[in-house]
């Protein structure tokens, strides 16, 4: 997953790339208040789902920003 972000990028195609990474986190986050909010909770199992996902986002988020700026 990583190496697709990083593999022979041009600088240009990794900003859009972290762009379109950092709008999914916010889409997700977004989304996963929305509905913690309708089932009156943080446990429900949608919200729960999301917030996976959301983790899986962020540590590629981080992983890739790191790496790059190394």
């Amino acid at each position: 997953m990583l190496s697709s972000y990083m593999e022979n990028t041009p600088n240009t195609d990794f900003v859009y790339q972290l762009e379109n990474l950092q709008q999914e986190i916010t889409q997700l986050r977004e989304s996963m208040y929305k509905i913690a909010k309708e089932k009156n909770s943080l446990c429900h199992p949608e919200v729960v789902e999301i917030s996976q996902l959301l983790d899986q986002k962020l540590n590629l988020h981080a992983r890739v920003s790191n790496r790059r700026s190394h």
